[in-house]
């Protein structure tokens, strides 16, 4: 397992940032779960080391993060609108994914809605993204094989765990002087024996309370993660497997062809310190450390569409995307501020967006120490 910043995608409205999913996994603490006894070390060190077991299986995930609801009249219109609209979808919705395995290299991500699909699928150094609704295919060709990471933005804009191990990377990115591991009940899950370990922050200034690692016996693959909010009674994030199968997937699920009627778009791998999209871009600035570090990206959200100070919008495709941004988000000097119940955003009106896991007033702060453009 790799660290990783899935979290912040260098190309979607930040408000993708926040992972989707709440699922009440089907998992039970039992007498006949027993498992021989590890330290909660023991137990992250396995999790750490299932990076190249092959499984498939099924996730669904739902989100509890206190998002208001969006207006259906803001919902669509423009395409870029409507880009927006679906991320905002994938943090309120509930979603099913099937998910495959195959080593570092292959991975393939399938999103099933009513109707509708979207893939992610890595083969080596071939990477597709497909949204059936749009028929929009976008392919890029990966410098090498050697990162297991797949791009931080998914076929319709997003940057969502879909795996519980990839909410795993970004729990156990936290990990550190500032948190308290405790070992939990063993448990069963997706009919897997597992450990379960509670990570919970040292950290006043987060919006987290804990994290839970449920972790699969044998190979140490991530079963189940669930993230839990201050003050709040139902979690926040949980991402879990349903069903899995440690079987090594076929090669035919690997091989993506777009459909006929398909529109194709190419795009180059991100180099250092660039973007997907081509523009020369910084790296992320980094403030704080932990539980409450705050992230922030250059240029990010002109991409996203913010708008002008006095509101105003240049044309249908940006008034779209603001209106949408101002149902959801508070205007403050120099931006907007979104506060969930775990993550708060920034999105300045200069191009700025700063992300945390900090309530907005602390997220203000660390973005008046940002070092200026």
């Amino acid at each position: 397992m790799k660290k990783s910043a899935r979290w912040i995608p260098a190309t979607a409205i930040p408000v993708a940032v926040i992972a989707a999913g709440i699922v009440v996994p089907s998992m039970a603490a039992s007498a006949d779960v027993d498992l021989p006894d590890k330290t909660p070390q023991q137990v992250l060190a396995l999790a750490a080391g299932s990076s190249g077991v092959a499984f498939s299986g099924t996730v669904e995930q739902t989100s509890d993060l206190g998002l208001p609801d969006i207006p259906s009249s803001l919902q669509g219109g423009s395409s870029s609108g409507e880009s927006t609209s679906d991320a905002l979808e994938m943090l309120t919705g509930s979603h099913t994914a099937q998910v495959f395995v195959d080593g570092e290299a292959r991975q393939r991500v399938q999103v099933v809605d009513d109707l509708s699909e979207r893939d992610v699928i890595r083969d080596g150094r071939d990477l597709w993204s497909y949204d059936s609704t749009s028929k929009d295919a976008t392919h890029t060709t990966l410098p090498d094989t050697s990162s297991r990471d797949l791009p931080d933005t998914l076929a319709d804009g997003t940057a969502v765990p879909q795996t519980p191990s990839e909410l795993a990377d970004a729990v156990l990115d936290a990990v550190g002087d500032t948190t308290t591991v405790t070992s939990s009940d063993d448990v069963s899950v997706a009919g897997r024996d597992a450990y379960r370990v509670v990570l919970t922050p040292d950290d006043a200034d987060t919006l987290v309370a804990r994290a839970t690692l449920t972790v699969d016996a044998e190979t140490g693959v991530p079963l189940a993660v669930t993230v839990d909010a201050r003050g709040q009674d139902d979690p926040a994030i949980s991402v879990a497997l349903t069903s899995v199968s440690f079987e090594t997937p076929a090669s035919s699920v690997f091989e993506f062809t777009p459909p006929a009627d398909a529109t194709v778009t190419e795009v180059a791998a991100p180099a250092e310190g660039r973007e997907a999209h081509g523009g020369e871009h910084a790296e992320p600035v980094v403030i704080g450390s932990g539980w409450s570090t705050v992230v922030g990206l250059d240029g990010a959200t002109s991409v996203a569409g913010s708008a002008p100070a006095d509101g105003s919008a240049s044309g249908g495709d940006q008034g779209d995307r603001s209106a949408l941004l101002d149902q959801v988000m508070t205007r403050v000097d120099g931006g907007r501020v979104l506060q969930t119940s775990l993550v708060s955003i920034y999105l300045g009106d200069d191009g700025r967006a700063f992300v945390g896991a900090v309530d907005t007033e602390t997220l203000q702060a660390a973005v008046a120490s940002a070092p200026a453009e």
